[in-house]
């Protein structure tokens, strides 16, 4: 397992050549709504993105993204659950994956730091519209995979068109938690 992470600018221009970055920092547990990040997991490291996570959840959710890592360790990296590790995952992170509501003091967090969110419809957070340049996250309805997929596949093509994601970086950065 690597516990290395390279750092990410949040402010640089995006480009079509540039990784696409997504991170989980929650615990990976049913109460959490794991399954969501776990049935996602395979399908993010076919499209290329580049998946860092904290080594923090349940028996089956250990077991399935080690397998995961074993399967893509060029897209799939699963680090140890420290205070450094999870700064290095927001960091270098352009997305980070909630599947079920964080608290409040997480979501400050990401404020600060730019990261744009993909989490459950509701709140602060409001789908990101590039045609009206609102919104300041990727939304789904709560548990539901599909559109929990699809928020991440909309994030990845935002994040081609450098205009839109500083847009949506803006957005983010004045949003009241």
């Amino acid at each position: 397992m690597s516990s290395t992470l390279s750092p990410k600018n949040h402010n640089c221009m995006a480009s079509k050549t540039k990784l696409f970055q997504v991170g989980m920092i929650l615990p990976i547990t049913k109460d959490k709504n794991s399954e969501l990040f776990l049935r996602s997991l395979e399908a993010m490291c076919e499209l290329g993105f580049q998946v860092s996570a904290l080594a923090e959840g349940d028996m089956e959710a250990q077991s399935i993204c080690f397998e995961i890592a074993q399967k893509y360790p060029a897209n799939f990296q699963i680090v140890e659950s420290l205070p450094k590790n999870r700064e290095q995952i927001m960091k270098k992170v352009n997305i980070l994956l909630f599947p079920d509501f964080p608290s409040d003091k997480v979501l400050k967090e990401v404020v600060k730091e730019g990261i744009i969110p993909v989490l459950p419809k509701g709140g602060k957070f409001q789908n990101f519209d590039p045609q009206k340049e609102s919104g300041n996250a990727f939304t789904f309805s709560k548990n539901n995979f599909w559109e929990f997929l699809a928020a991440i596949i909309r994030a990845s093509e935002n994040f081609k068109f450098s205009y839109d994601w500083q847009n949506l970086q803006k957005n983010i950065k004045e949003t009241e938690v």
